[in-house]
């Protein structure tokens, strides 16, 4: 197995994902109470709505970042350098074509989107016709940024990847905020917004020039490309664009059915939850050209990536999923008041459960497009589209954003299921582990009781005896015996050391 994918690489890159993700997720944590503040609840869900739109545009690359991840990739093994300028700069143009045509599409959007879909009062209408408007010509800059990504991906540049990261991710919140101090006006944060994009945009450019030297020097185009490219990544960009639809989808209609506050009240919660994603992302993305690598070669080495993923993902994330659970009114309350502990902590309840499960699909998600079936997910995704927009249309007039997130929980359960069956059926995953299917499904249970109990005492006892449990059944059941004895040798030398 090549050295990039050796265990050590894995778990390296991995680590600088998390702290990728980590760092900004912390300044998002301190910064947000400030921004609600300082915008007001309307306008923040307005600026919500906005990173929805950056994010969406983020993936219409029509899979083409991800591809080239996968063929440069590949040309690097096979030490073919000299064919990765024409296959860069012609994905460039691809992507470049396809998110200018986006713009154009948004521009002839906008005023309906804001005058008939979204519920926003008058005093804010206009401003926010101006900020979409200029939101819009930055969606070029948005969707290549992910093509420049894709290439240091492919040369293992993680370090470099994440400290861009870190610096977009601090910036997003902390942008608007310093904006704040001039002038209260959603249009100039989004136009810092922008800036920060363009600024992060050269810095990956400047990278992508320094892997590859060629990529500067021979800027090439190729046609013969472009069918290629496109068919490799058709089902990619299906995904693209259908799975950030779903996931963006309940956060619209609560805009467009209740209101700009209620969306607030929705995402706020949704946006620090979610960014527990983090975790699988970091493995996730490291995992990809792992799995591309060795499926064919070695599939035995595919099926134990496959459930190492899985495992120590659910081993990681649990015990924080189980204290948010247990103390989600508690935390908003301390964190943002009791006005929105009392609007949104069955929110974050609903959310976060999903959130451990819908971590747990990653594998599987990236272990079908690893391997060049990306097919599956992307149909699933499309499959699931159209009755779950119909179920949350008629879910949040009847019931509100908590039905919304009950909802959203129960597509990501769905769609989690049908994703580890079908991978059960390409690489038997379940053999020989009945015992911690149904040792998973009594601790996913188990986190229905702080939605019914909601004295503070009991909380903490549920809390304290579900960890002592945890702990229990992951040493006896998840463990196996060679990572048990490097948990116990560790444990040794920082015993000894100290």
């Amino acid at each position: 197995m090549n050295e990039i994918y050796k265990g050590s690489k894995v778990a390296k890159n991995t680590i600088y994902n998390l702290l990728g993700y980590g760092i900004p997720l912390i300044i998002a944590l301190v910064l947000i109470p400030s921004l609600i503040k300082g915008l007001g609840e309307e306008r923040f869900g307005i600026l919500n709505l906005v990173w929805i739109v950056i994010g969406y545009f983020s993936f219409f690359d029509f899979g083409i970042g991800r591809i080239l991840t996968k063929i440069i990739a590949e040309k690097i093994g096979l030490n073919q350098f000299k064919e990765i300028p024409k296959i860069f700069w012609t994905s460039f143009l691809i992507m470049l074509v396809v998110s200018t045509l986006g713009t154009f599409f948004l521009l002839f959007l906008i005023p309906y989107l804001v005058n008939s879909i979204f519920i926003i009062s008058k005093d804010f209408q206009q401003e926010t016709i101006s900020t979409f408007y200029v939101l819009a010509i930055s969606i070029p800059i948005v969707t290549t940024t992910a093509g420049l990504r894709g290439v240091l991906e492919a040369y293992q540049k993680f370090d470099t990847i994440n400290v861009i990261r870190i610096f977009l991710g601090a910036f997003t919140f902390l942008g608007p905020l310093l904006c704040l101090i001039f002038i209260n006006s959603l249009f100039w944060i989004v136009i810092v917004l922008i800036i920060i994009r363009i600024g992060v945009w050269i810095l990956y450019l400047l990278q992508c020039f320094k892997v590859s030297s060629d990529i500067k020097k021979e800027v090439k185009f190729n046609s013969g490309l472009v069918i290629p490219i496109l068919k490799l990544g058709g089902w990619i960009t299906v995904a693209n664009l259908v799975a950030p639809f779903i996931i963006f989808s309940d956060r619209f209609l609560i805009g467009a059915l209740v209101s700009a506050t209620a969306v607030t009240y929705y995402a706020t919660p949704y946006e620090v939850v979610t960014k527990l994603l983090l975790i699988p992302g970091a493995l996730v993305v490291v995992l990809f050209p792992v799995f591309s690598a060795s499926y064919n070669v070695n599939p035995d080495y595919s099926k134990k990536l496959f459930l190492s993923g899985t495992k120590f993902i659910f081993l990681i994330l649990y015990p924080v999923i189980l204290l948010i659970v247990t103390f989600s009114y508690e935390g908003i309350e301390l964190w943002l008041g009791k006005k929105f502990a009392d609007n949104s902590y069955l929110i974050l309840q609903f959310l976060a459960i999903g959130v451990l499960l819908n971590s747990l699909a990653a594998v599987p998600f990236n272990f079908f497009q690893g391997i060049g079936k990306p097919k599956i997910p992307a149909l699933v995704n499309l499959v699931e589209l159209p009755f779950y927009l119909l179920i949350m249309w008629v879910v949040i007039k009847k019931w509100g954003i908590n039905g919304a997130a009950l909802i959203w929980l129960l597509r990501i359960f769905i769609d989690a299921a049908i994703l580890f069956i079908i991978a059960q059926k390409i690489i038997d995953i379940f053999h020989d582990s009945k015992n911690k299917i149904y040792i998973f499904f009594a601790m996913i249970f188990i986190l229905a009781f702080p939605f019914v109990v909601h004295d503070l005492y009991l909380k903490i006892i549920f809390a304290l005896g579900t960890l002592i449990i945890y702990m229990i059944i992951t040493w006896k059941y998840f463990l196996e015996i060679d990572e048990r004895a490097y948990l116990i040798s560790k444990f040794n030398k920082v015993r000894l050391n100290s």
